[in-house]
């Protein structure tokens, strides 16, 4: 009988310290194997972000079909972007699509709307890096869209995040070019940012794309004469962006945008077609920073909490199974210490049971 509980506690013993052992091993194996693999960008995404601008310039319109080229400024805008996933999209990779409408806020119906532009990138979901197929951009909605190649980050920064530049696409500019890590000091709600800005300097977008171009009597644009003038777009942006590091989520951008047509770069005739400064609506920047903590916190389970409790638990359990063999081994020896097998492989009895001589 006695034997048989020994038994008992003894497998009782081994099944906790193989529970351990594999606990330990998770542990080990979550930071290191799993995450890795299981850390990725969702395959089902929808998210809409608004943006605002007080006191914007665009091209004045009405001017312009009456053959003068002007501003017209104090306009408020609102900037509408929604991304979905879409097709190709499976376990390694997603396609975003992604829409954009600057509308002024002044006005209804058709006159509200200043410019829209769509544009599709497949990524992959753990480097956030573009992949194949090449990206599109549609920027006029009567035209049909075009494809742009890309290397830089855009709608997700990498998992762990880094203080050091990255490549960032630009959508006007349909290149890459560097985005700067600024700073870590914004904190929303508890949620540590890292600030990114990216600088670009007024370029001309006619030498690469043949359509940013006006063509028009010398006299729309304040030059004297009728002869046809051509002044080329004009592009610059300052864009800041605010990333959750763990993540790699954005979880708000400004811009200060600039179009304007000029036959050079510091053309005093330049007209502004566009002026903007734009920041997230406070709907938009509490819903990406919800979902920037939900990511972050899960990223962080995977990788360094649960391997704490898993290793912590598989310490304890290892150490108890131990203690249970060790007892299992020692709780039934007899009071000299020898252990519970006879030397001759008999049965050993109880204390209880063992005779004692009449003549002791």
């Amino acid at each position: 009988m006695a034997a048989g509980r020994r038994r008992v506690w003894a497998w009782l013993g081994v099944g906790l310290i193989g529970i351990g052992a594999a606990a330990l091993v998770i542990a080990a194996l979550l930071p290191t194997y799993l995450m890795p693999r299981l850390t990725r960008i969702p395959i089902d995404i929808r998210t809409e972000a608004v943006s605002l601008a007080d006191n914007a310039s665009i091209l004045d319109v009405s001017a312009a079909l009456n053959g003068r080229m002007r501003t017209e400024t104090g306009v408020p805008i609102r900037v509408q972007t929604l991304v979905v996933s879409a097709q190709p999209s499976d376990a390694d990779r997603v396609t975003l699509v992604a829409t954009t409408r600057l509308q002024r806020t002044d006005q209804a119906g058709p006159n509200a709307m200043v410019s829209a532009r769509a544009e599709a990138v497949t990524l992959s979901r753990t480097s956030s890096e573009p992949v194949d197929p090449v990206g599109q951009i549609k920027l006029d909605v009567d035209k049909p869209a075009v494809p742009v190649s890309r290397t830089g980050f855009q709608y997700h920064f990498p998992f762990d995040t880094q203080r050091h530049s990255y490549p960032y696409f630009d959508t006007i500019a349909q290149r890459d070019l560097p985005i700067d890590h600024v700073d870590d000091d914004r904190n929303v709600d508890g949620l540590r940012l890292m600030h990114f800005r990216q600088t670009i300097a007024p370029i001309n977008l006619y030498p690469t794309q043949p359509d940013m171009q006006t063509t028009a009597p010398a006299s729309w644009w304040g030059l004297p004469g009728e002869e046809q003038t051509r002044f080329d777009l004009y592009y610059s942006n300052t864009r800041d962006i605010w990333v959750e590091p763990v993540s790699g989520a954005i979880v708000e951008q400004r811009e200060h945008v600039r179009r304007y047509l000029a036959r050079s770069v510091d053309d005093p005739m330049a007209v502004t077609t566009l002026e903007i400064q734009t920041r997230f609506d406070a709907q938009s920047l509490a819903e990406a920073v919800h979902t920037a903590r939900q990511a972050r916190m899960l990223i962080r389970w995977g990788n360094l909490y649960a391997p704490i409790v898993l290793a912590v638990a598989g310490i304890a359990v290892v150490a108890g199974g131990l203690l249970i063999c060790r007892a299992a081994r020692f709780h039934y020896r007899d009071i000299t210490g020898v252990d519970d097998d006879h030397t001759d492989g008999g049965e050993r009895l109880a204390i209880e049971d063992v005779g004692v001589k009449d003549d002791f």
